[in-house]
């Protein structure tokens, strides 16, 4: 591990993270089984995704006026509260769907500070050099959440039941809380408490619209968010129309894809002695586009085995991982530490933005086009729309920046 103190948030990160998604299964079967509704489903999923958005604009000075830790700290405690708010209400039998509701709006509140505070913190706490080695381990948070968590979640509804559930996702984030307070952080000059909320709003944005790198890169960052968000969709019609049981066939996609995140950051976080050209972060999307298309290649030649496009969707995972870690490692170092809460809150909002309305558009697309139309088109515009990002990044004429791991 990189030091003490990015141990520390890496432990808490990943006990909250796998508790999240013991949650987030036993929250939809819940849901399920108390309304049987779609409407209820996509209520809880827009509360828990609109709230963040929304204030996101407004977190970002705030990340760069407070101190970071208390943040994190003060943002898991609010969480494991909330939730272990809702494992009361269930063990005693009274929980509701406005309950859940309004629980899963004020979780994402608290996330819309702790998401942003987290990738500023980090250049706090961890050498420049190393920084995408701690942003590789990071990703292999989401890559060991993302293949264990589900499957584990799903056996820990059978056998111990929601309430119990609920509460292991609370006291996940408590002990998070603590890992974070032990954390020791030194600070970069930060804003003003006096300052203005609105100007430093405009000051953040003013910065990413003067700095064309950091504009691109957060532009490709969206771009990269819509059409993950399109193959988020596009999977479950996937797996239902591949022979076999359907639902089986949809544990196995996700659990490629998982397996992809977490080989490819396990292979970047020991990974030494390599540089990173900041202009590969274009050739990865390029390779993005690339399993997009050969899902839709795979998909027209009709091949209905389950195990083409588990492999295609473990390239998949790992390309992800690879642009997640260039993409945050380049914003961290071409970003001044004091304004990076309003640069991550502006990247994690523009990313939020995009998949909700990739949610929308590819569903809807889907009910008028065959999967393969969609995969193939959207692996062509995103190698095109990489490329064009490329060219027009190298030709801004500012020094090139390059990462070494150590």
């Amino acid at each position: 591990m990189i030091n003490k103190n990015y141990f520390l948030l890496w432990s808490g990160k990943i006990i909250s993270e796998i508790g999240d998604k013991f949650y987030a299964i036993a929250m939809a079967w819940w849901i399920l089984m108390k309304t049987n509704s779609p409407a209820a489903m996509g209520a809880f999923m827009a509360a828990s995704m609109l709230p963040q958005l929304i204030i996101g604009i407004f977190s970002g000075p705030l990340i760069d006026r407070w101190n970071r830790r208390s943040i994190l700290v003060v943002s898991d405690l609010l969480r494991g509260l909330l939730i272990f708010g809702v494992f009361l209400l269930s063990r005693f039998e009274i929980l509701e769907i406005w309950h859940v509701i309004a629980s899963a709006a004020a979780v994402s509140m608290a996330t819309a500070f702790f998401d942003p505070s987290v990738q500023a913190v980090i250049p706090e706490i961890v050498e420049a050099e190393k920084l995408p080695k701690a942003n590789a381990l990071n990703q292999l948070v989401e890559g060991i959440c993302m293949v264990i968590g589900p499957i584990l979640g799903a056996a820990a509804v059978s056998f111990l039941g929601y309430a119990s559930v609920f509460l292991i996702n609370g006291i996940s984030y408590l002990a998070a809380a603590i890992f974070e307070a032990l954390m020791t952080v030194n600070p970069t000059n930060r804003t003003s408490a006096e300052g203005n909320l609105w100007m430093e709003i405009k000051d953040g944005f003013r910065f990413v619209m003067s700095q064309k790198r950091v504009a691109v890169i957060i532009a490709t960052i969206g771009i990269a968010h819509f059409f993950i968000g399109g193959v988020t969709v596009a999977i479950p019609f996937l797996a239902k129309g591949l022979a076999g049981d359907g639902v089986r066939n949809l544990g196995n996609l996700e659990m490629a894809m998982g397996i992809g995140l977490l080989l490819g950051s396990l292979y970047f976080s020991i990974k030494s002695k390599s540089r990173l050209k900041d202009q590969y972060l274009f050739w990865i999307m390029t390779g993005v586009g690339s399993c997009l298309f050969g899902i839709g290649m795979v998909q027209l030649l009709r091949v209905n085995a389950v195990i083409p496009y588990m492999g295609i969707l473990l390239f998949l995972g790992v390309a992800i991982v690879n642009a997640s870690v260039f993409w945050q490692s380049l914003l961290q170092t071409n970003t001044p530490n004091q304004i990076a809460g309003r640069i991550f809150s502006v990247s994690s909002l523009v990313g939020n933005v995009s998949l909700p309305i990739a949610y929308g558009l590819f569903g809807m697309i889907l009910n008028y086009q065959p999967l393969w139309v969609l995969m193939i088109t959207s692996g062509i515009a995103l190698a095109a729309i990489s490329t064009v990002f490329r060219i027009f990044y190298e030709n801004l004429g500012e020094k090139k920046l390059k990462m070494e791991f150590e």
